[in-house]
């Protein structure tokens, strides 16, 4: 059977918070011409005049931060606050000092404070609206609005303001006022590369790939290695299907920064998107040569290992994550995962065994025992430890999916069906679940039904190659629009050119239709990909029994025959019935002939 029976990318905008300490550096502890508070025109230590005094510590104070004594800076500007708490000045230049340190709430009171004794210093409005911006807490992001508008009313040439007053709309979705803000800081910095790229991703968010193209450009001709923007430049190429040009900024990526590993893992995440797994796989293990000992990185490899069906390297790299934190409840999950591929299963429960109850994969670590109680034939066992996860997280995709094989396998096909439409009345777009009815009104013969789910399934994901196979497949197999079935079977060829059992239906299709040669063409490329498919191997020799090519026919029943024997699964029982009963009609067919 050619169905598969087995179960905008969006740029997320920069921190507020990294933002804020972009942007405040210390080499800019005050604006370009501060108003000065602090005046006097002799000074010294033995001063006895407060203000004298203070302008005195704070000179010092600028002096030890020149030489990098970040503490004893910090010191000598708290004494000068001391000699004179009027200046709004000196609390600004404070606050700063306290954010580097990560003292927040030392530096939110200072800037109050600054505010109440000059509330017309436009420094300190967006310094303080920049912290609330940074905050997790909604009313203190609410009120740096408030804030950072009154810092451009003071100064209308603020770009910080304007920066974050154009991010905080981006994100609550208000576009046209997002786009007024970062409009109006290309317009007073027409030469800063900043003001184009904010507005250039702002129209990325709104899906206009071509404004953000062009002012990508412009801000990386501003700035050729500004490696944000080419990233994103990247992006849009890539949501436009322009993958070529996105590859290569990848490429012109890592030729800047050869010895950086993030350029490796970005450029193997694409290729990953992409579908061109084993290229994607030489990336991640290059950047993990840079990181050898970076965990994401060796999780990341880890399951590709998985996907290329190489457990043992797996195994490996998953391991290695658990020497430097045993405690990693991830890696002890796929680690299991893979020793369940290889058969070994009193390691897999070992591990499932020791993943705590808040863990994000411990339903998904109770399914998996469950699978192995199954295999070791007690699929009593399994049922209930399924049925009493279920009870406890009823609306889990990997859950709910594996009830309802656990169902499939006992016969007991309609509680598996009712289960998943009651998953699907509270989950209505889960393609998973959508897809595992599909399969079993199919297998119920209930066509119409399987059909109708699939069809829904495409409606929520047009690029679903399997649910695209399965319809076209179902056509074909019952020799029914198969006109319909062709173009949905090439359409998911295009999206998976290297499955074989999709070759195997574009195979049938042509079958049906009588073409036999191209027929062949498709099912021998399926048959070189998946040999082990024992219906492919029927539909050769369905093709050649067509033919009138007895023998050849009767050759690849025979070959499907000691598949189907393999099988431990049998996830198609009629399947053997017929390659049985093929072999046996042939074989007499060809000896009367002979």
């Amino acid at each position: 059977m050619r169905h598969k029976t087995a179960g905008t990318k969006k740029i997320k905008l920069i921190s507020l918070a990294l933002v804020a300490i972009m942007l405040i550096g210390l080499s800019a502890c005050g604006p370009k011409n501060p108003p000065t508070e602090i005046e006097a025109s002799t000074f010294s230590e033995e001063d006895q005049d407060p203000r004298n005094q203070a302008y005195y510590h704070f000179t010092v104070s600028r002096l030890l931060l020149l030489e990098k004594k970040f503490d004893e800076s910090l010191t000598e500007l708290e004494i000068a606050e001391s000699y004179d708490t009027e200046s709004a000045y000196i609390k600004y230049n404070l606050a700063i000092m306290y954010i580097s340190s990560g003292k927040i709430s030392k530096a939110l009171d200072k800037l109050e404070k600054s505010i109440e004794l000059n509330p017309d210093f436009a420094p300190t409005f967006t310094l303080l609206g920049k912290v609330y911006a940074s905050s997790t807490d909604e009313e203190q992001r609410k009120k740096s609005v408030r804030i950072l508008k009154r810092a451009v009313e003071l100064n209308p040439s603020d770009a910080e303001s304007l920066l974050f007053l154009g991010i905080i709309e981006t994100e609550a979705g208000n576009y046209k006022a997002a786009e007024k803000h970062f409009k109006k800081i290309t317009e007073l910095y027409p030469d800063n590369e900043r003001g184009f790229f904010f507005l250039a991703r702002l129209y990325y968010e709104k899906g206009e790939f071509d404004k953000a193209e062009d002012l990508y450009n412009k801000s990386l001709k501003l700035n050729p290695n500004f490696i944000s923007a080419l990233i994103e430049l990247a992006l849009v190429y890539e949501q436009q299907g322009r993958y070529e040009e996105s590859e290569n900024i990848y490429k012109s990526i890592i030729s800047l920064y050869p010895n950086t590993m993030d350029t490796y893992v970005r450029y193997g995440n694409f290729l990953f998107r992409v579908n061109r797994k084993d290229d994607a796989r030489e990336q991640f293990e290059k950047a993990e040569s840079l990181d050898y000992q970076n965990p994401d990185l060796k999780l990341r490899l880890g399951l590709l290992y998985i996907e290329d069906k190489e457990f043992e390297k797996a195994i490996e790299e998953f391991r290695l994550i658990l020497v430097g934190n045993p405690d990693d409840e991830k890696a002890k999950y796929y680690l299991a995962l893979s020793y369940i591929e290889v058969g070994n299963y009193q390691e897999a429960l070992n591990l499932l065994d020791t993943i705590s109850v808040d863990a994000e994969f411990y339903s998904e670590s109770r399914v998996q025992k469950a699978f192995i109680l199954e295999k070791q034939g007690d699929m009593a066992g399994s049922l209930k430890l399924i049925e009493q996860v279920y009870a406890d997280d009823p609306n889990n995709e990997v859950v709910v999916n594996y009830l309802g094989r656990v169902y499939r396998n006992m016969d007991r096909d309609q509680d598996a069906i009712n289960l998943y439409n009651t998953f699907l009345v509270s989950n209505p777009d889960s393609k998973t679940i959508l897809y595992s009815l599909g399969v079993i009104y199919y297998l119920q013969d209930q066509i119409p039904h399987s059909i109708e789910t699939m069809k829904r399934l495409i409606k929520i994901d047009p690029n679903n190659a399997d649910a695209l196979n399965f319809v076209g497949y179902t056509y074909a197999e019952r020799g029914e629009n198969l006109d319909e079935a062709e173009a949905l079977i090439v359409r998911a060829l295009e999206i998976s050119p290297d499955k074989g059992y999709i070759l195997d239906s574009l195979g049938w299709v042509y079958y049906q239709k009588g073409q036999y040669d191209k027929a062949l063409e498709y099912l021998n490329r399926a048959a070189a990909l998946q040999p082990d498919d024992p219906a492919i191997m029927e539909h050769l020799g369905d093709v050649y029994f067509d033919k009138g090519q007895f023998e050849r026919a009767l050759e690849y029943y025979e070959r499907g025959v000691i598949l189907v024997d393999r099988d431990e699964n049998n996830l198609d029982p009629k399947l053997k019935d017929r390659l049985y009963k093929k072999v046996d009609d042939l074989r007499k067919k060809v000896s009367m002939s002979n």
